[in-house]
């Protein structure tokens, strides 16, 4: 049983990793609100400002 829970933790992870991804691509494109990519990926608002501010980061490093 924990096997089948640790994979199902693995699978959910890689969905949140490829939910956030995305999320940085629509952010990256600059045509998409957050309104609209909370919408798309199931990611929250929180979520999205601070990949927002990471990204803002990343660029000026």
């Amino acid at each position: 049983m924990l096997l089948e829970a640790r994979l199902l933790d693995e699978r959910r992870e890689g969905r949140v990793d490829e939910k956030v991804s995305i999320a940085k691509l629509m952010l990256a494109k600059g045509c998409y609100s957050l309104q609209e990519i909370t919408e798309l990926t199931g990611l929250s608002i929180d979520d999205m400002e601070t990949l927002k501010n990471d990204m803002h980061i990343e660029k000026q490093a």
